[in-house]
């Protein structure tokens, strides 16, 4: 997963698994620890070379660290803040990893962050040992990493979605290609048969979600 990324951002959201986050920091990657994220860096052993902050679920680390603060009272989560760095620093291709887990409101905003980083021309993975997410647009072919995936219409119809290599693909529904509404649920629980699967869409973008049961 991690061969790509040159930028890794670490979100605080309240997980454990840091052997993850230790495993999945390219050696090379610039590190950007949102808030807390900074914390779990030190677990590991690891320095962050930035810290986007408004230290509101964290105290301000000391000694030398390289700082940019905001204000509690803001309209970006720490990780939007976080993305929006990488992306003007011409990063292309981010993973956030600490980022679910915790509170539902800033998992679903963190998210959000997909779309601003495809938007401005990256490709952003969001990862924990259970789950990775990230969009669909035009085509992606993607590893059996996770046991399970979904695919969603993100915002906007889905028209025009191609699965191979999946064991439900779109001659399942009897159809050459498949269309999906931001409401539809027939896009879940698929799982890959080998060991790699392609999906293409025409128009629209599609939230990719892999997963594994729990353990």
């Amino acid at each position: 997963m991690a061969e790509k990324i040159d930028c890794v951002i670490v979100s605080g959201a309240p997980v454990d698994d840091t052997e993850f986050i230790k495993e999945n920091i390219p050696a090379n990657a610039y590190i950007i620890a949102a808030d807390s994220g900074y914390k779990k860096l030190e677990s590991i052993g690891l320095k962050p070379d930035l810290i986007i902050a408004d230290f509101d679920s964290s105290d301000e680390p000391e000694g030398d660290y390289n700082i940019k603060s905001f204000p509690v009272e803001k309209d970006a989560t720490d990780t939007f803040n976080a993305v929006k760095a990488a992306v003007s620093k011409g990063f292309k291709n981010l993973l956030i990893l600490g980022a679910l887990g915790g509170r539902l409101d800033h998992t679903y905003s963190n998210i959000l962050c997909l779309d601003y980083a495809m938007k401005n021309g990256a490709d952003c993975v969001i990862a924990d040992s259970n789950n990775r997410l990230s969009l669909i647009k035009k085509k992606r072919s993607f590893n059996k990493d996770y046991q399970w995936f979904s695919l969603f219409a993100f915002m906007k119809p889905c028209y025009g979605i191609k699965i191979e290599g999946a064991h439900y693909t779109a001659g399942f529904y009897g159809k050459d290609r498949l269309d999906l509404e931001p409401f539809e649920q027939y896009g879940q629980s698929n799982y890959i048969e080998n060991d790699k699967c392609t999906v293409s869409v025409e128009k629209g973008v599609l939230l990719l979600i892999e997963c594994n049961d729990y353990r």
